[in-house]
C-alpha cells in the first residue's frame, strides 16, 4: 500500500504541472512555440547540471553495473519490438517516434528515486543501485540514442545522414561534456560541494537540476492537443503492453537467470516499470523539430502514467 501511495503522489505531481501548463496556455501566458525554448533550457542547462552532480560525487565497482546493462539491453529490445510491431500494425509514420520513445525509455529519475527511497529507507545501497541503473541504463541511452531517433523519425524520410549529424551534435553538446567530466570527477575523487571555492558551482548545478522536472513537464504540456481517442488507441496499447508490462517482466527474467541479489531485482523491476520518460517528448520537439510527435508523446506520457498506478503494483506483486 505504501508503494502505491507514493507512486500515486509522484504521478499527481506530474499531472498538476501538466495541468498548469495547459492553464497557462489557455490564458495566453505561454504558447506552444514556447515549448521549444523550454526544451532548449532543459537539454542545454538542466540536464547537464543533473548529470554532473549525479556522477561527480561517486565512484562505483564494475560488478554494480550489471543491472544497468540489463536495463540497457531491455531498452534496445523495446525499441526494436515497438518499431517492428508499430510497422506491422500499420501505425502511421507520424506516430512512430512517439511510440518508440514511450515504449523504450522510462521516468526512472523523477518517479523511480522517490519510490526507491520510500520502499527501502534502511537500505542506502538500494538508492545507489537505482542511480547506477537510471544514469547508465536509462540516462546514457536516451541522451545518446534520443537525438538520433528524434531526427530519424522527425525527418519524415529516415535519413541515416541526419541521424549521424545528430550524434555528432550530441558529442558537442553540454550533456556529453557533463557526462564525461562527471565520470572523471567522481572516479578521481575531486573536491565537491563542501569545497570553499567549488561549493557555489555545485550549488548552481543542484538548483538547475531541481528545475529539470517542472520545466520539462511544462514544455511537454504546451505541446498537448486534445486527440481523437480512436487515433491514438493503437499507439497507447503498444506503449502500455511493452513499457509497463513486457519490459519489467523481461528484466525480472534476466535478473533471475543472472542470479542478482533480491534487492537488485526489486530495484531493477521498479525502474523498468516506470511510465514513459518526459524527455521523449522534449527530444522529439527539440531535435526532431516535430510538434505533432511531441504532442502525441505528451499525450501517451500522461495516459501511461495513469495506467502505471495499477500496472506497477501488479507487476511488482508478480515478480518483485
Amino acid at each position: 500500500m505504501d508503494t502505491f501511495h507514493h507512486l500515486v503522489k509522484a504521478i499527481l505531481v506530474i499531472i498538476i504541472l501538466y495541468a498548469l501548463a495547459l492553464v497557462m496556455k489557455k490564458r495566453g501566458a505561454l504558447a506552444e512555440e514556447h515549448s521549444m525554448v523550454l526544451a532548449r533550457i532543459v537539454t542545454d542547462l538542466c540536464l547537464p547540471a543533473m548529470i554532473f552532480v549525479s556522477l561527480a560525487g561517486q565512484s562505483v565497482q564494475l560488478s554494480q553495473l550489471q543491472p544497468a546493462f540489463v536495463m540497457l539491453g531491455a531498452e534496445l529490445v523495446s525499441i526494436a519490438v515497438a518499431w517492428l510491431l508499430a510497422v506491422w500494425l500499420h501505425v502511421p509514420r507520424v506516430q512512430l517516434g512517439a511510440v518508440v520513445f514511450c515504449a523504450a525509455f522510462g521516468s526512472s529519475t523523477f518517479l523511480g528515486y522517490p519510490l526507491i527511497i520510500e520502499m527501502f529507507p534502511q537500505k542506502p545501497e538500494a538508492l545507489t543501485e537505482a542511480v547506477l541503473i537510471s544514469e547508465i541504463g536509462v540516462g546514457y541511452p536516451i541522451f545518446i540514442l534520443g537525438p538520433i531517433l528524434a531526427v530519424y523519425f522527425g525527418s519524415g524520410k529516415g535519413s541515416l545522414k541526419r541521424g549521424m549529424e545528430s550524434l555528432f551534435q550530441f558529442l558537442r553538446s553540454p550533456v556529453f561534456f557533463a557526462l564525461i567530466i562527471g565520470i572523471f570527477w567522481g572516479n578521481l575523487h575531486l573536491p565537491g560541494k563542501d569545497h570553499s571555492l567549488l561549493g557555489p558551482l555545485f550549488q548552481v548545478c543542484h538548483i538547475l537540476a531541481s528545475a529539470l522536472t517542472p520545466l520539462a513537464i511544462l514544455s511537454v504540456g504546451l505541446m498537448f492537443k486534445i486527440p481523437k481517442f480512436r487515433n491514438i488507441i493503437l499507439a497507447l496499447v503498444i506503449v502500455v503492453g511493452i513499457k509497463l508490462i513486457a519490459k519489467p517482466l523481461l528484466v525480472a527474467y534476466a535478473s533471475s537467470i543472472l542470479g542478482f541479489p533480491h534487492l537488485w531485482n526489486d530495484v531493477l523491476v521498479i525502474l523498468a516499470a516506470m511510465p514513459p520518460a518526459v524527455l521523449g517528448a522534449v527530444f522529439l520537439r527539440r531535435y526532431g523539430n516535430d510538434a505533432a510527435q511531441g504532442s502525441l508523446a505528451s499525450t501517451l506520457l500522461l495516459a501511461a502514467s495513469i495506467v502505471s498506478c495499477i500496472s506497477l503494483v501488479a507487476v511488482f506483486w508478480a515478480v518483485g
